[in-house]
């Protein structure tokens, strides 16, 4: 991608790549389920100008090997942790889309000190905040005898983008991000995949984040599928440290409309300045 590098390390012997580039203070990324680095180009115009990013793909997904075991939260943040040796970074901004979330906040626990502000990204903090429906999805789709099934059906385009308009992201994707989330989900690891989200959805890190007292940003889309917005607003209600911005035109998946308000919280966050009310943005 243009103004980033692409780099290999070895990490638990096995290949990790990530991308990096930009200018300002340093910001881990932690991209989303079945993602890749390249998950974060809709935010890249935002961050380079302000950041510095680095952006592993994660074990197992992208062009980064797998885990000798199976993937949770946890190794992966410890691989993310690599990268972060690797650069040299000391003290960082960090973020984390969706499952990436978690990944995100299992690097703070790692390195609490390191950390300096927060963006979640449709974080899947708790299982009481994901709705009903997506875990009877996901238990379905997890089951062992229709996984391999899952699998093959999700490497043809057209059932792919048929369940995901259905049951996920709703219409009006942005088709960019269509095709890259596509390629994504062709080569990510099964294996991966299925002990990630597994692990993402029985999860319960709430508290963790309402205990630390770091600037963050919790971003969500009025419309998501998987998040409860509504039982997260009043989780979040009165918090001095987190602001929650929601965007009202979108769900899941990135329309151009959400694609352009995200922007703009993004780089009024990270320059310290209130958030744009277009977002419906507030403190929780």
């Amino acid at each position: 991608m243009d103004g980033l590098v692409e780099r290999v390390i070895e990490h638990d012997g096995r290949r990790l790549r990530y991308l990096t580039g930009g200018q300002g203070p340093p910001m881990l990324l932690c991209h989303g389920f079945i993602g890749s680095a390249e998950n974060f180009g809709d935010w890249f115009p935002a961050l380079l100008p302000r950041r510095t990013v680095v952006v592993p793909d994660l074990p197992g997904f992208g062009a980064s090997s797998p885990l000798h075991a199976d993937g949770n939260a946890d190794g992966m943040a410890r691989a993310a942790l690599a990268v972060a040796d690797h650069v040299g970074l000391q003290q960082y901004d960090l973020a984390g889309l969706c499952l990436g979330a978690s990944v995100a906040l299992g690097v703070q626990r790692s390195r609490p000190r390191a950390v300096q502000r927060m963006v979640l990204h449709t974080p899947l903090l708790a299982p009481w905040l994901t709705r009903r429906r997506f875990h009877l999805q996901a238990g379905f789709m997890l089951a062992p005898g229709v996984f391999p099934g899952i699998v093959w059906l999700s490497r043809r385009r057209i059932v792919s983008d048929l369940y995901k308009r259905l049951m996920v992201e709703g219409a009006d994707v942005d088709p960019a991000a269509a095709q890259v989330n596509f390629d994504n989900q062709r080569r990510a690891d099964a294996r991966a995949a299925r002990a990630w989200l597994r692990d993402g959805l029985r999860r319960d890190e709430l508290s963790q984040m309402l205990g630390e007292e770091r600037p963050t940003l919790v971003l969500v889309a009025a419309g998501d599928r998987i998040v409860d917005v509504s039982r997260l607003r009043r989780v979040l209600a009165g918090l001095s440290h987190v602001q929650l911005a929601v965007i009202e035109e979108g769900g899941h998946a990135w329309t151009q409309t959400m694609i352009e308000q995200q922007a703009r919280v993004l780089a009024a966050f990270l320059d310290g300045l209130p958030l744009p009310r277009t977002a419906a943005a507030s403190a929780a």
